[in-house]
């Protein structure tokens, strides 16, 4: 029970420290995805701000290019293009400035590498369907490239368009080593949302999707991170995690066990004082009981001591010396049954114990028999002995064992007249079984339960010591002694631990 305890009260500290290391680690991975999620809307946040600065660039040189346009004029094409060097120089996202007039037919002033007729169309139709704004729009050719287009002058009396083409994957570009992490990427996206000019992300991944804050270009910046466990709960921060777990959690075991053991030393004190006081009272009751009993037994004898004397004392007056004699020496017995009745109790209360030593029970059984052969013989009574194979030994005092079997042997007698009594011994495991057994009358229903406490008997004459005598003997031995039920016959059973140590022969 005690073991079965113990496993049980394992297992819940295990499920307890596995609930635990699974909620710390549970809150720690939380922890981890909310910050990679803000981390990765910060950057998206930042990485936005700098496309949208470098589109709005976009417009101040269209800007400033249609006007020295406008103030040239063709003739001062020189100017354009210097400006156009020195603008895709310094902005290599700008792969290309061009100036192209609305008559195909005539020359147009663009650098090399020269833009192709299709292209050059292109270019016209979106300057053309301009009401004044920017017109953007995605090469065909080169779908990670876009056009950027402004008709100049910027009125419907316009003839000519400039043109920037512009590098998308540039226009995103950043040395931040954040976006060179594997699980990250982004993608830009026309302003419809339905191309990608750059990159591609998967859809089932964290997302930051925001249209740049420039007027003309409003391109879509879509970012994702994909977010693996071994992102959120690296092994060697869950080997420290869990060690730590382990570590307080096993700080808090002891800690509770301490408690609760001194709780339950704190429990068990209040139980002991409690079987103190209730020790102290069955004591007290039992004195009374013993006290009571012990008037009752000895009052008999003393009755008949006053009795006697009384008598005797008439005798003396009379001179009947025959007859005073006989009153005396009933006098005398019944002085030494009081005083056999105060032996027992003494005996009963304090035995006098003496050292153990590795005795036959076969000898004491056999002892007990010489003892009452005659008291048997004279009662027609018979003394069967049935004993094991080999003989038996127990530690204990020899002395006290034959007293107890003498008991048991000499109330089977007095039991009847002509009881057969048996005394029968075995071994049961560690244990040596002496059996007691007589023809008699059997005990009383009434006193069964009873039959070893003091004072408690079933012969008109006895003390109600002996039994429990043998009891207190038998205890001391370390063996019991019980009254069997559903016999036929009265069987009183010793049971005693066979010694441990060697005999020799």
């Amino acid at each position: 029970m005690a073991a079965a305890h113990s496993n049980n009260t394992a297992w819940r500290y295990v499920g307890l420290w596995a609930l635990t290391v699974t909620g710390v680690l549970g809150g720690l991975a939380g922890f981890e995805r909310h910050r990679v999620v803000q981390e990765l809307t910060e950057e998206s946040a930042i990485l936005h701000r700098l496309a949208s600065q470098r589109a709005d660039q976009h417009d101040a040189h269209l800007t400033s290019l249609s006007a020295i346009f406008v103030t040239g004029g063709t003739e001062r094409q020189d100017l354009v293009l210097d400006v156009a060097a020195t603008i895709t120089r310094f902005y290599p996202r700008i792969t290309s400035v061009d100036v192209v007039p609305y008559d195909l037919s005539q020359p147009m002033m663009d650098p090399q590498p020269a833009l192709s007729e299709d292209l050059r169309q292109q270019v016209v139709d979106m300057a053309q369907r301009s009401t004044g704004d920017l017109q953007l729009q995605q090469i065909a050719d080169q779908p990670d490239h876009y056009l950027l287009v402004k008709r100049t002058p910027n009125s419907d009396a316009a003839r000519h368009a400039l043109a920037l083409e512009i590098d998308a994957a540039a226009l995103v570009a950043t040395e931040d080593p954040f976006w060179q992490q594997p699980s990250v990427s982004l993608r830009l996206l026309t302003p419809d949302g339905q191309s990608a000019l750059v990159g591609q992300t998967a859809p089932d991944k964290v997302r930051f999707s925001k249209p740049l804050g420039s007027a003309s270009q409003p391109l879509v910046l879509e970012t994702a991170l994909a977010i693996r466990a071994a992102d959120l709960l690296p092994l060697q921060q869950v080997i420290f995690t869990v060690l730590i777990v382990t570590a307080l959690f096993l700080l808090a075991a002891l800690g509770l066990t301490q408690r609760a053991r001194t709780k339950d030393a704190e429990r068990r004190a209040t139980l002991s004082a409690q079987e103190t006081r209730l020790a102290h009272a069955s004591r007290v009751n039992a004195l009374g009981e013993m006290a009571s009993g012990m008037a009752h037994e000895l009052a008999q004898p003393l009755t008949a001591i006053l009795s006697q004397a009384q008598a005797g004392r008439h005798l003396a007056r009379r001179g009947d010396i025959e007859r005073l004699s006989v009153v005396l020496n009933d006098t005398v017995a019944q002085a030494q049954r009081a005083a056999d009745i105060l032996d027992r109790l003494r005996r009963w209360s304090k035995p006098n114990r003496a050292p153990s030593e590795t005795c036959a029970v076969d000898d004491a059984v056999k002892s007990v028999r010489n003892l009452l052969a005659l008291d048997a013989k004279t009662k027609g009574a018979t003394i069967t002995l049935v004993l094991s194979e080999p003989p038996l030994f127990i530690d204990a005092d020899p002395v006290e064992l034959e007293q107890v079997v003498f008991n048991l042997v000499r109330n089977a007698l007095d039991a009847s007249d002509a009881a057969q009594v048996t005394i029968r011994t075995a071994a049961n495991g560690p244990f040596a079984i002496l059996d007691v057994s007589d023809t008699g009358p059997g005990v009383p229903e009434n006193i069964r339960s009873r039959i070893f406490e003091p004072f408690v008997t079933g012969k008109s004459d006895g003390t109600g010591l002996g039994l429990a005598l043998c009891q207190r003997l038998v205890e001391e031995m370390g063996g019991d002694i019980t009254l069997l039920t559903g016999t036929e016959q009265t069987v009183f059973r010793l049971s005693l631990p066979l010694s441990t140590k060697t005999v020799l022969p």
